[in-house]
């Protein structure tokens, strides 16, 4: 890694823990601007655990060690601060908010609205506008959320979160839910919006042929612990993988494109 380059987001032996008992412990990795992380490990690994720490849902909980945001200590941030740097986008399963998608959309707005140098109207309608046109949401925009497809609120998810304007979007599960034609359109939307915006992704998926498929950082969790942090190609003896998992894999290149497949 150039050490001239500032991470956006740095853990130093963080851990987290409920009530005594340890769900997070020993995360050591950063994040350079524009980096797309997948995080992969079984259920109860610390998956969610971390995303909600990054955000700052847990109102319980022991935090040990430091999250690092662009230079300064997590805690240090405002809610307001933190919104214009974190973005999050849940699972298009679930309770669905009462709004049409550009209404919806323009609530991720909030944090600008706050303070003595709120935006305008007009600045925000363009940056509702831009989100909805990349993530070709703008035919749907008066369309209730309850009335898509899961493909397409997932889709009105991301824009919600690509009009926040955050540096960093955090994704929980994107894919779950989809069927494969939707996963996949989903998959190439955030690889573009990680190429073409530069926005730095941290996205968690139990998809492994998902993350392997990208070739982009992987993060692997097991029992709370960081197994592994790097590119994909050191996790292609499966060693990582079946130790995270508890579970042999087979791991091959695909004939046609090259890329790691995981079979179970």
């Amino acid at each position: 890694m150039n050490k001239s380059v500032k991470p956006i987001l740095l853990l130093n032996n963080f851990g987290f823990a409920f009530e005594g008992e340890k769900v997070l412990q020993g995360l050591n990795f950063s994040l350079n601007k524009g980096d797309f992380l997948y995080v992969v490990g079984p259920n109860g690994a610390g998956k969610s655990t971390l995303l909600k720490a990054l955000l700052r849902l847990h109102e319980r909980g022991e935090p040990t060690g430091e999250i690092v945001l662009k230079g300064r200590i997590l805690a240090e941030y405002s809610r307001v601060e933190l919104a214009r740097l974190l973005s999050y986008v849940p699972q298009a399963e679930g309770w669905i908010p009462p709004f049409t998608v550009s209404a919806f959309v323009e609530l991720s707005r909030f944090s600008y609205r706050k303070g003595g140098n709120s935006e305008s109207s007009q600045t925000s309608r363009e940056v509702v506008a831009r989100a909805l046109r990349a993530t070709s949401m703008d035919k749907l925009a008066a369309r209730p959320l309850w009335a898509l497809s899961g493909g397409e609120r997932q889709r009105a998810y991301v824009a919600a979160a690509l009009a926040q304007e955050a540096e960093i979007m955090l994704l929980d599960e994107p894919t779950a839910f989809l069927d494969p034609r939707h996963a996949a359109e989903l998959n190439q939307l955030l690889s573009r919006l990680n190429k073409t915006e530069g926005l730095t992704l941290i996205c968690i998926t139990h998809e492994l042929n998902q993350a392997f498929a990208a070739e982009n950082k992987i993060l692997v969790l097991g029992e709370g612990s960081q197994l592994y942090f790097g590119e994909t190609a050191g996790l292609l003896d499966g060693e990582i993988l079946n130790r995270a998992f508890k579970y042999e894999f087979t791991i091959f290149r695909h004939p046609r494109h090259g890329c790691p497949v995981v079979l179970v």
